[in-house]
């Protein structure tokens, strides 16, 4: 679906299509050029005709008054449909246009080649200049002509819209500046609407555990990651991931580990299914809520040959528990044998089972109270060490550079420098 969900086209009174717009919000809201608009022959406080580019269907939207921006202002006119989108129809996510130079971008717009059916456009944004006194940015691109105008731009690399498609230059008899548009920032969009919200993507996790979904934002561990999958390779059947409190230990299973499973890293490891949980107070509680295929009434290894059972596609289940300390630290003496009982019986059967866990490394003598796991420990532990200077930039900078941004010079070395002086620098870097 993408780009085209959000797209509308303008049309004018005779019924021919001006330009175009696209979805701000999921209650209505539409954004175009204010003299897309005023050539459609409609004015402040009316309605104009817009029809979805996705579904096809045709629809009114009152052009708010108090949202309009002359043409030769801001150029902004922001729609309100009458009715409620189409269930198809989204908006898509609006950031803001800091650091969007020298990254490409798409969109889409209405030429007179293609009026109904629509033209796909891509180029460079080239930075920031000024129209009309108006802050706009510059783009690159062959096919962003009349007809583009009130069209999003979609920045491919924060996957956010930066700007809206206001004006393109006139080229001169040797057709130079053929090439060149202009587009209206978000933070005009903004500014002229404060009800627009400009949700950038934060690559940096804060005290929060890195996801598979934050895998992209996940470096510096690129080397531990190899570790573990090696570990599996040789050992496929257990793996305990120890180290102190705020290493990474959960990140680094979540975001490195499990993609790289996902991803054929060992052989037939894409199909794998992976189960993630908390033991909590009561793991056995835990467990059916992470994993509907389990029951609280049967036996643990009776629950899971039912599962391979009715998923013959899977070759192996993963059971991941994060934060295994909590079973000595929240669970009752009882609670924590039956588990570790189970655990151990589970991990001596004939079934394709692997069992990940992490542990706190102050919690690793319970760990060998219970000393069901000790043998599966000696071949299958990792210990999280310290991370070098060359994580640590990695760690820094290269979330960053995902979603367009770079530090000043410098600054990667002072933050570098204060991280390297404290316990737990990927603690302290995750605040950055």
């Amino acid at each position: 679906m993408g780009l085209t969900t959000s797209i509308v086209r303008i049309i004018k009174i005779a019924g021919d299509t001006i330009g175009a717009g696209f979805i701000l919000t999921d209650d209505g809201l539409i954004a175009t050029c204010a003299h897309v608009v005023a050539n459609a022959g409609v004015r402040p406080g009316e309605t104009v005709k817009i029809v979805f580019h996705y579904t096809g269907e045709e629809r009114q939207a009152v052009v708010e008054a108090e949202w309009w921006r002359k043409p030769e202002a801001e150029d902004v006119a922001i729609l309100r449909l009458i009715g409620e989108l189409p269930e198809p129809v989204k908006p898509l996510p609006l950031g803001t246009s800091a650091g969007a130079a020298s990254h490409p971008f798409e969109t889409m717009g209405f030429p007179p080649t293609n009026p109904t059916g629509g033209i796909l456009g891509s180029g460079m944004i080239l930075g920031q200049t000024k129209i009309n006194e108006m802050l706009v940015l510059q783009l690159r691109s062959q096919e962003v002509t009349g007809g583009f105008s009130g069209a999003p731009v979609w920045d491919c690399i924060t996957r956010r819209v930066v700007g809206m498609v206001t004006a393109t230059a006139d080229p001169d008899g040797r057709w130079r500046l053929a090439e060149t548009a202009f587009i209206t920032p978000t933070e005009t969009l903004h500014q002229v609407c404060p009800d627009l919200q400009l949700a950038d993507i934060c690559p940096y996790r804060g005290l929060t555990a890195f996801t598979e979904s934050d895998a992209k934002f996940f470096f510096g561990r690129e080397i531990l990651v190899s570790s573990l999958v090696t570990h599996l390779r040789q050992n496929p059947r257990f793996l305990a991931v120890v180290g102190p409190s705020g290493s990474g230990k959960s990140s680094l299973v979540q975001a490195g580990l499990v993609p790289a499973l996902r991803q054929g890293r060992l052989p037939e490891s894409s199909a794998w299914y992976i189960i993630t949980f908390r033991p909590g107070s009561n793991p056995f509680v835990a467990l059916p809520d992470a994993g509907p295929y389990f029951s609280l009434e049967n036996e643990l290894e009776l629950t899971i040959q039912q599962f391979f059972d009715s998923h013959q596609d899977v070759k192996r289940l993963v059971l991941f528990i994060d934060q295994f300390e909590e079973l000595f630290a929240l669970c009752s003496e009882p609670v924590q044998d039956q588990f570790m009982s189970k655990l151990s019986t589970l991990l001596k059967s004939s079934l394709p089972i692997t069992v990940i866990l992490t542990l706190r490394a102050d919690f690793y003598g319970y760990l060998l109270h219970h000393n069901s796991l000790i043998e599966w420990l000696k071949i299958g532990q990792v210990n999280v060490p310290p991370i070098s200077a060359t994580d640590l930039q990695a760690i820094i900078e290269e979330p960053a550079k995902q979603v367009g941004l770079r530090f000043e010079p410098g600054l990667v070395d002072i933050i570098t420098a204060e991280a390297s002086q404290i316990d737990q620098p990927y603690h302290y870097l995750s605040q950055c």
